[in-house]
Formats: C-alpha cells, structure tokens, sequence
C-alpha cells in the first residue's frame, strides 16, 4: 500500500498567536507516516482545526488555507495560504529493506 509522509519544510516567526496556534498544530506531525486510504481524511481534519483556530484568533486576519497538489508525476500535497510554515505530505513509492548483510 502506497504511504505518504508528513514534511515540514521550513519554520518561520510567528506574527501572532493565530500563526503560532497553526504552528502548534502542524509541527507534531513531522515526518509521520499515512497510508494512501487516511489522506483524504487528515486533509480534511487539517482545514478544519485550521477554520477553529481562526475563530478562535478573531483579532488576527484569518487564514484561508487549501491543500494544492504538486505538477509533477508524483501525487505531492502541499498546504497554501500559511506563510509560517511549509507544511507538504509527499508520496513514498517503494518500500526500502535494510540488509543486515548476512
């Protein structure tokens, strides 16, 4: 089954607390692995604590945030509409096995 990994990119400073809620939010999942069938619904989980932390920052200008996918050949996710945080969900292809060399 084909598995996709979480990678956060880059980190940048916090304007406020919206932006470092989202950061909260994001940055524990790091290089977590999903299977293909769990995408859909971590995407969708993502948008909405993202909608509840904006509401939750009503002083701060909301974040309307979206998931694009990559141009490329591979099915690579990235989050938009977030500039303090790369946050992208990219597709493993092959399963890799250490040899122990026996």
């Amino acid at each position: 089954m084909k598995k996709y990994l979480v990678y956060i990119g880059s980190v940048y400073a916090a304007k406020n607390k919206l932006e470092k809620s989202i950061q909260d939010l994001l940055i524990p999942n790091d290089r977590m692995l999903l299977d293909k069938k769990d995408i859909r619904s971590f995407k969708e989980n993502i948008i909405a604590q993202i909608i509840f932390i904006n509401q939750e920052n009503r002083r701060c200008n909301p974040k309307n945030v979206s998931w694009y996918e990559d141009g490329t050949n591979h099915r690579d996710f990235g989050l938009t509409g977030v500039d303090c945080i790369s946050f992208y969900l990219y597709e493993i292809k092959t399963k890799y096995e250490l040899d122990n060399g026996n």
